[in-house]
């Protein structure tokens, strides 16, 4: 029998079905799309890590370190072993700068001209380095690693036989490099050292005799199989997806709980209109049970069938973002195709249907009260005042306190996982205690709504009548609300904070200098220094008016000595003109002055200093103390000011570079190339970090965009729980809509007032989400920091401006169709009601 109700309820009702439907389709189909997206970059990702181990026959590789040259050497000498290919990496030098090199990547790696280095001096280089400049036939003078003692290591000639784009995971994947073979590996780095070694056997060796010999030779290391190593390096390299996983899986999360609130309200409202039907049906016999299992059944129906529907239109978004995250060229690998797996085709489903039953058991156990001489609306929530009300505002007062004291410790300890828990709870503190700051708010800008006249008096009285109806209109919304500036705000300051970090380790955007001219003996001194090429001031002018740079300053350089180091340091001249041209921070141009050792994050970690420490300065000249502060000018140069420089090198000093600053609207690409253009031709090196700063800022923006777009899903699903839950309150105030029509509200006022009504609650939606968004991403954003890293917090009042815009027009909009049912409502309705 009440499978018969709910057949005829369903085909009824589905009109009225359409906002839990399109809910439901939504959130299932963000879940699904991240699934597919999830599993596809995890299998895509796998593969190339596990690329050339799968396949060997043995893996060594160390247990408390690396694996030394002698092991390395004794394993190859092993009866029974036909090969072994080494996984190393040196830590080289060109030209004063950091150039890596690796040994040829086991598989994964393309050639795009030339050869593979396979002899002793041969190097192929990544795309990166040749855009630098190396080309084929080229012979690179490269310095070898570090010695034991922390000694400079010795030089060594080799030649580009190739260009190789190394693998989407590889070590070299950015930045410049190089690979080589083994032997040249060796010269550059006597104590190389590997991270595994590939262990092939000879046709017909006795593996176990072969795995006996390599144990005993290298009793402190450990020996897999191929298979059993790949699993190792698919486990350590998938946290990166793993974080993205759980992101995209937090996305589709937080449409499910939007949707489900949504589905909730659009039960109640189906089981407010047919109050006076279930009544009757009680009459005529049917149970509690009967109705209750009616309404459970509906959802479970609705549930199965959109969420079949939601799946299918996943896998499609889902193709289609792996389709625009291959073009953006993310890091990750995405292959070609599809994954597709139960997890992300039948799991969907079924948090679909459990959501839709679960949101369905209280309109169900609502349903259940109606008795048989029932009235013709459902009753009221219980107001602030009762017992419930008591009970959940101080369970609202313990989840907020204790969420936010989770997140202030998370903050403080950097525990991710607990900032995400201290958010989920106080955020169930926030929506607990909506019950009674959504009203008040809503009274305290009711001020404002007496512009409107009558409809908005009535509006406010109305919005306020039932604080449990008012707390679940803007519920869904503040979700949303919440979530988009969260993601907004704590871009902006990562951004900040991640270019405020840059500016000290690189505050300037791009510097061009020559290479050091033979030393010659100083002036007055007995020492001999590098001499600077010079740079003349026409080159400066042409640089300056390259499209897209803003300012281009020819400084002073020399070569100086800090501290107990006998190695020269390029130093820069900057006073504070040229800083406040070229440098991209105030509070950097601040910090030049005479007195000053400027240097980036990372040379004072290499030396051992600190900011305000005494660092002693060497020149031609002589020596002197100087303050050290954070600023950087990039590639371990030296900022001094131009007089301490002058009293340091003396005639040595010459003006040997031109520091750039590129316009905020740049294309750093296009700049780049004009600049390079120009000091190619001039024989002068380039650096900078333009490049880098373009980087964070596009990987940043497109997380903003991606982060917007998929939590504008919950916004769509906001604004149809906006349009349900006004479409209850019409129905419950039926009678009351009823006789202010007769009383002469016209069927204008009516729908002013209904608009005021929704746009008054998404405007306080809006303010409370923005509130929390702000607080939200201030901590998660000090929790994800590296210790010692200060907070920039950024506000981008521009996308705040617009969500506001967008939450106002949301409510504006989900009044129109309820507004419309209460406007049709007749005046002798209201005076027989009356």
């Amino acid at each position: 029998m009440a499978r018969g109700w709910m057949t005829a309820g369903l085909a009824s009702r589905g009109r009225r079905l359409v906002a839990a439907a399109v809910a439901i389709i939504i959130g299932v189909g963000f879940l699904t799309a991240s699934a597919v997206i999830l599993a596809t970059a995890q299998k895509e990702l796998e593969d190339a890590v596990a690329a050339g181990l799968r396949e060997a026959d043995l893996v060594l590789t160390g247990e408390s370190g690396p694996v030394d040259l002698e092991a390395y050497d004794e394993v190859a000498a092993i009866e029974g072993v036909s090969g072994v290919t080494g996984e190393a990496s040196v830590f080289t030098e060109r030209a004063g700068d950091y150039f890596p090199g690796t040994s040829l990547p086991l598989a994964g790696a393309t050639l795009l001209s030339g050869e593979l280095p396979t002899g002793s001096g041969e190097i192929a280089v990544n795309p990166a380095a040749a855009d630098d400049g190396l080309a084929l036939g080229d012979t690179v003078s490269i310095t070898g690693a570090p010695t034991e003692g922390g000694g400079r290591g010795e030089a060594v000639d080799v030649t580009v036989v190739g260009i190789v784009e190394p693998g989407p995971v590889h070590p070299l994947t950015f930045g410049l490099g190089y690979v080589a073979s083994d032997p040249t590996l060796r010269e550059l780095d006597p104590a190389l050292t590997y991270q595994h070694v590939v262990i092939e056997l000879a046709d017909g060796a006795d593996p176990v005799a072969v795995r006996d010999a390599i144990t005993g030779t290298v009793p402190d290391a450990t020996l897999s199989t191929g298979p059993e190593a790949a699993e190792r390096a698919v486990t350590a390299a998938t946290g990166g997806t793993a974080v993205l996983g759980a992101i995209l899986l937090g996305f589709g999360g937080v449409a499910l709980l939007t949707a489900s609130l949504v589905i909730a309200n659009t039960f109640t409202i189906t089981l407010a209109q047919r109050t006076g039907e279930l009544a009757l049906l009680r009459c005529v016999g049917a149970t509690r049970a009967q109705v209750r299992r009616s309404v459970v059944l509906e959802a479970l129906v609705l549930g199965l069938v959109t969420s079949v529907v939601g799946v299918l239109a996943g896998v499609g978004a889902g193709a289609g973002l792996l389709a625009v995250a291959r073009q953006l060229d993310l890091g990750i690998p995405m292959g070609d195709g599809l994954a597709l797996g139960w997890p992300s085709l039948v799991l969907p489903v079924v948090v679909g249907v459990a959501v839709t039953v679960l949101a369905s058991l209280w309109p169900a156990a609502r349903a259940t009260r109606v008795s048989p001489l029932a009235a013709l609306r459902p009753s009221d929530l219980p107001s602030e005042g009762s017992r419930a009300g008591l009970v959940r505002i101080a369970l609202a007062v313990l989840l907020l306190a204790g969420g936010t004291g989770l997140m202030v410790m998370a903050a403080i300890s950097r525990e991710v996982l607990l900032g995400v828990l201290g958010g989920v709870v106080s955020f169930g503190g926030v929506l607990l205690a909506s019950i009674l700051v959504v009203p008040w708010a809503v009274r305290a800008l009711g001020l404002g709504a007496r512009v409107a006249g009558v409809p908005g008096r009535l509006a406010v009285a109305g919005a306020v009548r039932n604080p449990g109806r008012a707390a679940a209109t803007s519920a869904a919304l503040l979700v949303g609300v919440t979530l988009i500036t969260m993601t907004s705000v704590g871009a902006a300051s990562g951004q900040r904070t991640a270019l405020g970090e840059i500016d000290k380790e690189y505050a300037v955007d791009l510097v061009a200098e020559g290479a050091p001219a033979d030393p010659g003996p100083a002036s007055g001194g007995s020492e001999e220094f590098l001499v600077p090429s010079p740079v003349d001031d026409d080159l400066a002018a042409r640089l300056g008016d390259v499209d897209g740079v803003d300012a281009a300053v020819a400084v002073d350089t020399a070569y100086l000595r800090m501290g107990e180091s006998m190695d020269p340091t390029r130093a820069v001249a900057l006073d504070r003109g040229a800083a406040e041209q070229v440098l991209r921070s105030e509070d950097l141009v601040d910090r030049v002055e005479p007195g000053i050792a400027g240097l980036g994050d990372t040379d004072l970690a290499i030396h051992g200093l600190s900011a305000g420490d005494e660092l002693r300065v060497s020149g031609a000249e002589g020596s002197r103390e100087l303050r050290v502060v954070e600023l950087g000018v990039g590639g371990s140069r030296l900022a001094l000011h131009p007089d301490d420089l002058a009293a340091l090198a003396g005639d040595s000093a010459r003006q040997g570079a031109v520091l750039l600053r590129l316009g905020e609207q740049a294309d750093v690409v296009a700049t780049m190339t004009g600049v390079s253009e120009i000091t190619d031709e001039a024989g002068l090196q380039l650096d900078g970090a333009a490049g880098l700063r373009a980087q964070i800022v596009q990987i940043l923006d497109v997380m903003v965009l991606v982060a917007t777009a998929l939590l504008g899903v919950a916004v769509v699903i906001a604004v149809v729980g906006i349009a349900n839950t006004l479409s209850l309150s019409v129905i419950e105030r039926h009678r009351e809509h009823a006789l202010l029509r007769g009383l002469g509200l016209t069927r204008g006022q009516m729908r002013v007032m209904l608009m005021v009504e929704g746009v008054l609650l998404a405007l306080v939606s809006a303010g409370i989400g923005l509130a929390l968004g702000v607080a939200y991403a201030a901590l998660g954003i000090q929790t994800l920091l590296p210790e010692g890293t200060p907070l920039a917090l950024a506000v981008p009042w521009g996308r705040v401006g617009i969500i506001v815009a967008v939450a106002l027009l949301a409510g504006a909009l989900a009044s129109v169709l309820p507004a419309r049912r209460a406007a049709r409502v007749s005046p002798a309705e209201g005076l027989a009601a009356a």
